[in-house]
C-alpha cells in the first residue's frame, strides 16, 4: 500500500476538519492505492477513480480509507469518461466497458483506438475507432442484452488519439453535437508535441445521434490545429471552442464559433500573437470563461493571460518558471481548475502552486512534491484536485477556505 500521510494529514484524522466557520488552510494529503496508478479521474461513488498499471479501476477513499476495487482489465492508457450516472473505459481488448446503476455491461472486443477520448451522453457513448490506419467517431448504445453495440460511424477521418466533446455552437439549448479533430497529417507539421506528428487539419461538428457533419473548418496549408481536444469556453453566451493553431510562426491561439452567415461552417472568431518561430507551443488552460496559457511551457514556461477585443486576443504576460504539460504526452492540461483558485506545476513539475485568480494570479501557496506530477483531476464543487505523482503515488490537493 501506497501511502505516506503528511503530519498535517495525520491531525486532521484525529481532530477533525476545522469547523465550516474557520478559516481552513491549503493542504496537500496523500491517498491510500494498493498499487501505483496510471490514471487518475473524478467521478464515481466515491468521488475519485484510478486506475493502476495494471488496469485494476479503484474508487478511492478521500478521507484516507483503503480505495475500492470496481473492474480489471482496462486499458490504463485510455482516458476514463464520467457522465450521466455511468463510467465509460476501454477494455485492453479494445472492448468499450460501463459501470452504472445497473451493474458492469461491454461490447464485443472491438477496434476502440487506445489513447482516444470517450464521451459519455445521456443514451450512447461515442468514442473512435480505428480501422486499419484510419480512425473514425463511433456511437455505441445497450442494447437489450445488456451488450453494447455500434449503431453509427461518421465518415471523417479524425486523429488517432482525439478527444471527442459536446458543445453547443449554435445555441439550440439541444445538448449539443460532437466535436472533434480531423483531417490527420503526418507531413504537414512534424513537431511532434503532443506524441506524434499527426496534426489535425480540420475542426468538425458530428451530429450526436448519426454523427453525420454538420459543419467544419479546414485550415490551408502550413497550418494546423496542433490539439488534441479543443476546450469549450463560453462566447457570447453560447458554447464556442479554444483551440491552438501553429504554422511558420509557431503556435497561438484562437476562438473558434460557428459561423452564422455559413450554416455549414465554423469560423475562427478572434486569434492571439503567433509565438514567433516555428514549432513553438502554448499549452491552454481554461474554466470556461477565463482564458490562460503558458508559452513554451518545456523551455521556460511563462503563464499568459488572454482577453477578447473584437477579432484580436491581446495576451498578458503573468509569471515565468510554469508548465503545464510535458513534452510528448497526450495529457494536454497539468493545471487544475478550483473555483477562483487555479493549481498550476512549477517549470519541472516537482512544485505545485497556488494561484488566486481574483488578484491577477498571486501566488498564494506553494507545496514541494515527493515526484514529479504526470496528471490532475478537478473534484466536483470545486473541493479539490487529485494529484498523481510520476512514482504512482496520489494526493489530494485542497484550497484554503
Amino acid at each position: 500500500m501506497r501511502r505516506r500521510p503528511s503530519l498535517a494529514a495525520i491531525a486532521a484524522a484525529c481532530v477533525g476538519w476545522p469547523a465550516a466557520a474557520r478559516a481552513r488552510a491549503p493542504g496537500l494529503f496523500e491517498l491510500a492505492t494498493p498499487e501505483p496508478v496510471q490514471q487518475v479521474a473524478a467521478g464515481g461513488p466515491s468521488g475519485a477513480l484510478a486506475i493502476g498499471a495494471q488496469g485494476t479501476l479503484y474508487a478511492l477513499d478521500l478521507g484516507g480509507g483503503q480505495a475500492q476495487p470496481l473492474a480489471k482489465g482496462l486499458d490504463p492508457d485510455t482516458p476514463l469518461a464520467v457522465g450521466h450516472g455511468r463510467i465509460a473505459a476501454r477494455r485492453q481488448d479494445g472492448a468499450l466497458w460501463v459501470l452504472d446503476a445497473g451493474g458492469a455491461s461491454t461490447s464485443k472486443a472491438q477496434a476502440l483506438a487506445s489513447g482516444a477520448g470517450l464521451l459519455v451522453l445521456p443514451q450512447a457513448v461515442v468514442g473512435v475507432e480505428a480501422e486499419g490506419p484510419r480512425h473514425r467517431v463511433v456511437r455505441l448504445v445497450a442494447s437489450g442484452t445488456s451488450a453494447w453495440a455500434r449503431v453509427a460511424r461518421s465518415t471523417v477521418e479524425v486523429l488517432p488519439d482525439a478527444r471527442p466533446l459536446l458543445a453547443d455552437l449554435d445555441g439550440h439549448g439541444d445538448g449539443g453535437q460532437v466535436v472533434v479533430l480531423a483531417g490527420p497529417d503526418a507531413e504537414r507539421y512534424r513537431h511532434g508535441v503532443l506524441g506524434d506528428a499527426v496534426e489535425a487539419t480540420r475542426l468538425c461538428v458530428l451530429e450526436r445521434h448519426s454523427l453525420s457533419e454538420m459543419r467544419q473548418l479546414s485550415l490551408a496549408a502550413p497550418h494546423v490545429f496542433e490539439d488534441i481536444a479543443p476546450r469549450r469556453v463560453v462566447l457570447g453566451g453560447r458554447d464556442g471552442l479554444l483551440t491552438v493553431r501553429a504554422g511558420p510562426q509557431g503556435g497561438q491561439l484562437v476562438l473558434v464559433d460557428a459561423d452564422p452567415a455559413a450554416p455549414s461552417s465554423l469560423r475562427i472568431a478572434a486569434s492571439g500573437p503567433a509565438l514567433g518561430t516555428i514549432n513553438r507551443w502554448m499549452s491552454p488552460t481554461t474554466d470556461g470563461h477565463r482564458w490562460l496559457a503558458v508559452h513554451t511551457p518545456h523551455i521556460g514556461g511563462v503563464l499568459h493571460e488572454y482577453r477578447q477585443q473584437g477579432h484580436e486576443l491581446l495576451a498578458t504576460r503573468m509569471r515565468d518558471g510554469v508548465s503545464n504539460h510535458t513534452i510528448g504526452s497526450r495529457r494536454l492540461d497539468l493545471a487544475a481548475w478550483l473555483g477562483p483558485w487555479l493549481l498550476m506545476p512549477g517549470q519541472r513539475q516537482r512544485r505545485l502552486l497556488l494561484l488566486d485568480g481574483r488578484s491577477g494570479w498571486r501566488q498564494a501557496h506553494e507545496w514541494q512534491l515527493p515526484s514529479r506530477l504526470v496528471a490532475t483531476a478537478s473534484l466536483m464543487d470545486a473541493q479539490g484536485a487529485l494529484i498523481l505523482h510520476e512514482d504512482g503515488s496520489v494526493a489530494v490537493a485542497r484550497p484554503p477556505s
